[in-house]
């Protein structure tokens, strides 16, 4: 008994450390249907993947491929009351990142007092090397945002890249902020 089975224990040993060495394969977590900005639910849009917010002033951040291998990326970001500038001055600095645009904003405000919302859509040449932009100028492109006002706080979703990548993903946008209000476009 003795030899013998202390030779079979000692690889017995071994395949034991190595395998736990080998890295599992985690299964990713799930993704949320819905997630809160503030005071606000939002429904994740089919195709669209939630992950970590890049930044410090993200709340939120979902992501998906586009056409020509593009990702997609849609940011929420949410500020106290009076510190996330005014609603004109986020979409003066959104038509400030085109060089360029294909006709004015299009620009539609909703007023209510439970939670005033501006839905924002420009088109042109956005220009590159911008923070959290583009790292080269992408013609042919399209922003869009939503700057909504619930009680207290100021919320921003914004997408912008490619037209082509962007423009099937229009309805889903404003359906996602919408249903978040109450509201439709």
């Amino acid at each position: 008994m003795g030899k013998k089975n202390a030779r079979m224990r000692i690889p017995l040993f071994i395949l034991g450390l190595s395998l736990t060495l080998i890295p599992c394969q985690a299964e990713p977590p799930p993704q949320p249907v819905a997630f809160r900005v503030g005071s606000l639910l939002f429904d994740r849009p089919e195709g669209w993947t939630w992950v970590k917010p890049e930044g410090s002033f993200r709340a939120a951040q979902l992501e998906k491929s586009g056409p020509n291998k593009t990702r997609l990326l849609m940011t929420f970001s949410r500020f106290a009351d009076g510190t996330g500038g005014t609603v004109q001055a986020n979409i003066d600095r959104w038509i400030g990142q085109f060089s360029q645009t294909s006709s004015p904003a299009d620009v539609r405000s909703i007023s209510t007092s439970s939670c005033p919302l501006t839905f924002v859509k420009i088109g042109g040449s956005l220009k590159g090397g911008i923070p959290g932009g583009p790292e080269k100028e992408t013609p042919n492109a399209l922003l869009l945002g939503a700057i909504l006002e619930p009680e207290g706080e100021m919320i921003v979703v914004k997408m912008a890249g490619p037209t082509v990548g962007l423009s099937g993903e229009e309805r889903a946008f404003f359906g996602m902020i919408s249903a978040a209000t109450g509201k439709r476009p």
